[in-house]
């Protein structure tokens, strides 16, 4: 819910902006190239139980498949109309690990730990396109959207330390699958001309895809997993 939030505040922040009809706006014809760095945030938790990954049940926990992530990319856009464009765009969406731990004790000489870490890499490929509502003013808002395919790498990495009778015992492991899936992102951006060439940006995404959990259980198949990316952004246009 305060990740719904943010995006809420996001947007209303951004249809508050002023306008400035003063400059050079946007033509048709105009060729931008833009790169963005920014962060995301999952939306929901995976679907995938603990036990599924390590045979142990560490509390039976619900996973998540990532926690914040470190965003970035490049993106071609060719404006066909003054208002509509259209192009081409990679992204990298690096998930840091989500940790659960459990403690248990018999006594003070007879104890255990547990601890899994999951993470995500999230990389696409993707068409992308855009629509500019003002696009002859200095500060304009438009809508992105982009279509393509996401190759994901799904973590789960395991630790046990057990101490029983004086006899400290430990263990680890780690697994990763990789799975390939149709992607897609919308959202709301906002930009401005820096000078007539040089422009910045700031845009707040809803993007999707799918994991196949199956590969590291059969008690999963596929998961339709989501994530929300605010991106600082930094463009020529030419």
């Amino acid at each position: 819910m305060k990740k719904l939030t943010l995006f809420a505040v996001l947007l209303s922040m951004l249809c508050a902006w002023p306008m400035d009809g003063s400059a050079q706006g946007s033509e048709k014809g105009d060729q931008l190239v833009s790169v963005f760095l920014g962060g995301s945030a999952p939306l929901q938790e995976s679907g995938v139980r603990s036990e599924s990954i390590t045979g142990d049940s560490l509390g039976n926990a619900e996973l998540d498949w990532g926690d914040g992530a470190a965003s970035y990319g490049v993106q071609y856009m060719y404006a066909l109309t003054s208002h509509f464009a259209i192009g081409a765009e990679y992204n990298g969406n690096n998930f840091g690990e989500a940790e659960y731990e459990r403690e248990y004790f018999f006594n003070t000489a007879n104890w255990g730990e547990d601890e899994i870490d999951s993470k995500m890499n999230v990389q696409n490929f993707m068409v992308a396109a855009r629509y500019t509502f003002n696009p002859q003013a200095n500060t304009r808002f438009y809508i992105p959207l982009g279509l393509g395919i996401a190759s994901s790498k799904a973590t789960f990495d395991y630790n046990y330390a057990e101490m029983s009778g004086g006899a400290l015992d430990r263990d680890s492991s780690s697994t990763s699958k990789t799975s390939t899936s149709f992607a897609y992102y919308l959202g709301l951006g906002m930009e401005g001309q820096i000078n007539d060439n040089w422009v910045w940006g700031v845009e707040g995404r809803y993007q999707a895809f799918t994991f196949d959990y199956g590969k590291f259980s059969n008690e999963y198949g596929k998961e339709n997993l989501s994530y929300f990316a605010l991106l600082f952004k930094l463009g020529y246009r030419f």
